[in-house]
């Protein structure tokens, strides 16, 4: 679920405001104007363009935040995690109250295997913002990788009730935890709610796909995994058709 992660480090209404300022900003020398270009690029999955952008922005301005956080999340997008952590750490020095690039730093250290460490990071800023529905959804989906389930369901019940924008990332996750507890009728029906919501998203299909074949609905699997093939190119992380 790696691309669903990695948008965590803009939230649709900030890629909404980036694309407003990419359109009216005339001057192309900012740290603003490549911010913006940034998020615009990340959401594109285009990590290598976005990570030159932010690239740009640090060199105008070495200590921003924004920036600071989406290289992390271009660099963990190319697989360059321990460069993320860097980012991310020094995000969190110029701004230990902001939770966000300490979400982002638990994901990175979950994508590196380092799970109690990413578990500290999602606590941390849960400590920060308890109501924090990216933070319950990461937290959740780690607690699915560790074979925590009912924890997983908990925490992602949690993020449902808060969230709007990413509801979809919390749905999915719950709709695993389920199937990983044998409950598929229940699964594959959080699984749909999913889809409604972000109907593009490769790695939910796949998640269909494999919950409909241990129901043995193996031709609605095979339409599932079909589906991904018709999709624009994401970054599947483990996942894989």
């Amino acid at each position: 679920m790696k691309g669903a992660k990695i948008l965590l480090a803009l939230t649709i209404c900030t890629l909404t405001a980036a694309v407003a300022a990419a359109e009216s900003s005339s001057d192309n020398n900012t740290t603003s104007f490549w911010n913006n270009q940034g998020g615009l690029l990340i959401f594109q999955y285009k990590f290598e363009d976005a990570l030159n952008a932010y690239n740009n922005s640090l060199k105008i301005d070495g200590s921003n935040v924004a920036a600071l956080i989406g290289r992390g999340s271009a660099l963990n997008g190319l697989g360059m995690h321990n460069e993320s952590l860097e980012s991310y750490q020094k995000a969190i020095e110029i701004s230990p109250d902001n939770a966000e690039p300490i979400i982002l730093k638990g994901v990175a250290l979950q994508d590196l295997g380092r799970y109690n460490d990413s578990l500290q990071s999602y606590n941390h800023a849960l400590e920060l913002d308890p109501t924090n529905g990216n933070a319950l959804n990461d937290k959740a989906w780690l607690s699915y990788k560790q074979g925590n389930n009912e924890e997983a369901i908990t925490s992602a019940d949690r993020a449902i009730d808060i969230l709007s924008i990413d509801l979809a990332a919390a749905l999915d996750t719950k709709g695993v935890a389920l199937a990983a507890l044998g409950k598929n009728n229940d699964a594959i029906g959080y699984i749909n709610k999913s889809l409604d919501l972000d109907p593009l998203n490769s790695v939910v299909w796949i998640h269909k796909g494999d919950i409909l074949k241990a129901m043995g609905r193996n031709s609605e699997a095979e339409a599932a995994y079909a589906k991904v093939k018709e999709l624009p190119s994401r970054d599947l992380d483990e996942e894989s058709v």
